[in-house]
């Protein structure tokens, strides 16, 4: 097999889940778009002005909306604005993967010792993921332009492609940031999370200023840049010079990022601290937590426990600053008025128990998805096998992971929902806190679910967990969504973890289908406890 091939084949699951994910998207909602917008010029009016009322409140999800009148206004918000963070997710994985993830495998010194240079090593990845790249853009790209035609209003090719160029040059800019990112740590593991937390960041700045805001430095943001090209609503043109920006940054950090991996050692990151003159001790650890089990793994994930505990919450509030003025305007407006009495979203409470938590359980699960990476971590580096040494036994070792991950899932919750309420006092929404806090705690139902799918994933197939779970994710997100739209069976809808989950916050409690929720998690545990005393280690 060729250097070329292997690195196809390393990036073939999450160019799968990608490019399947993408394609649904740019299918489903042109026809989503064919069902709502209206035939009349009058009702494709008052569908943009509702649209636009509710996308300008979804800026944290959503880039801006050109448009929202015209198949290719929506295409361009709904279908294509939601692959950023989609598509910059598999980017992060698959430049981990390529810096850092290849050299735990052993794989980089497999063919260095075949005579393979480590610039043509790093060179091949880098081919292999553009080419792979190319070839899902090109087809999600294509799946909207077919989706536009079967809604009855094709949107130009010409558009199509020059959209497809600007995201090209996003994702390529992503996936070098991390690779890049990659070089700076030693393990797979830590190369995600600074890769990751960079790109958040990058994607906070643009965040922010989609509402106008942070003009001084949003520039430095490539989502800020890929959201300034409309090819698909101004005529078929290309902002040139950040379109240029992305590819520019893309070579930039690729340059540096293979010249890293060149003089750097293997599994040594590029920048070293000095090495310190110290005492040798035989003396245990100071720190009292890593005596106590379920603690002990919550203490060495205390700073990114931290981070996640910082950012929902701010994001909670961030929601709630707007949802008041977002709440009575629709309510104002008499078709919106109407729909939202049909839907049970006439208050405040509901609205929040709606939006706001659907967006929690699918962040929670993001969670549930990044500790179960550093579960495969943890097998690849060596450290599982270190642990399994103590001696401990394997079905501790399951049993400790879900324990602190639903921990973990506690205490982010908590913070969550003391936010809420707090926000809700400081811009005087009525707000049941009752229901709050059992939509927060039966949240955790969807953590569990994750975090067994995860453990059974891990304990069987650890290499291809992550995106397999990624794709459950992302494909659940928008199966609830489309499934009630479409007419399709309710057993389709039930086949989300999200559906599953319902609205407990405003609605009625769903116990049936919680217990399922309960039921998928506690199954997964049962086969990760099964599959980790059965395997191998490493392997």
């Amino acid at each position: 097999m060729t250097l070329f091939r292997l690195a196809l084949r390393l990036g073939r699951v999450g160019a799968i889940a990608a490019g399947v994910i993408g394609i649904a998207a740019a299918v489903a909602q042109p026809l989503a778009f064919a069902q709502l917008a209206g035939n009349t010029p009058a009702e494709r009016a008052l569908f943009a002005e509702q649209m636009e009322i509710l996308a300008r409140q979804l800026t944290y999800l959503l880039p801006l909306p050109h448009g929202l009148g015209t198949m290719a206004g929506w295409i361009e918000w709904r279908a294509i604005g939601a692959l950023e963070v989609i598509f910059a997710f598999w980017a992060v994985m698959a430049g981990s993967g390529a810096g850092r993830g290849d050299e735990e495998r052993g794989l980089v010194e497999h063919w260095l010792a075949q005579g393979v240079s480590r610039a043509r090593y790093i060179a091949a990845r880098i081919a292999a993921f553009a080419l792979i790249t190319t070839i899902v853009v090109t087809l999600t790209l294509a799946a909207a332009g077919v989706g536009s035609a079967l809604g009855k209003e094709p949107v130009p090719a010409s558009a199509l492609a020059l959209q497809g160029i600007a995201l090209l040059g996003l994702v390529l800019c992503c996936y070098a940031m991390a690779l890049f990112a990659a070089q700076l740590v030693t393990t797979r593991r830590g190369a995600v999370a600074l890769g990751g937390g960079a790109l958040l960041v990058l994607y906070l700045i643009a965040v922010v200023a989609r509402t106008d805001g942070a003009e001084s430095f949003r520039w430095v943001s490539p989502f800020w840049l890929y959201d300034q090209n409309h090819p698909l609503t101004n005529g078929g043109t290309l902002d040139g010079p950040k379109t240029v920006a992305l590819y520019v940054s893309a070579l930039i950090f690729t340059t540096v990022a293979s010249a890293a991996f060149v003089q750097r050692d293997l599994g040594a990151p590029l920048l070293r601290r000095p090495a310190r003159d110290t005492e040798p001790t035989t003396l245990p650890a100071r720190d009292p937590f890593l005596r106590i089990p379920v603690l002990a793994v919550l203490d060495q994930q205390r700073m990114s426990l931290l981070a996640w505990t910082f950012v929902l919450p701010a994001l909670a509030a961030f929601f709630l600053s707007f949802t008041r003025t977002l709440v009575d305007t629709m309510l104002a407006t008499p078709s919106f008025r109407v729909y939202l009495e049909r839907a049970g979203l006439g208050d405040y409470t509901s609205f929040i128990g709606v939006v706001w938590f659907g967006t929690l359980v699918l962040l929670l699960s993001i969670y549930a998805i990044v500790q179960t990476n550093g579960w495969a971590a943890d097998d690849q580096e060596g450290r599982l096998e270190i642990i399994a040494s103590q001696p401990v036994s394997r079905t501790r070792i399951v049993v400790e992971r879900l324990s602190a991950l639903l921990a973990g899932g506690a205490i982010i919750v908590a913070a969550t929902a003391i936010a809420l309420v707090i926000g809700a006092a400081a811009t005087q929404i009525d707000l049941d806190t009752g229901r709050v806090a059992l939509g927060s705690t039966l949240a955790l139902a969807v953590v569990f679910a994750f975090g067994g799918l995860g453990a059974a994933g891990v304990g069987w197939r650890p290499r291809t967990t992550v995106i397999v779970l990624g794709a459950v994710a992302i494909a659940g997100y928008f199966l609830q969504e489309l499934a009630p739209l479409f007419g399709w069976p309710p057993w389709v809808g039930d086949l989300s973890l999200y559906a599953l989950y319902g609205n407990p916050v405003s609605g009625a409690v769903d116990w049936p289908r919680l217990g399922a929720l309960v039921g998928i998690g506690a199954v997964g545990s049962v086969i990760g406890v099964a599959a980790m005393r059965r395997r191998d280690i490493g392997r």
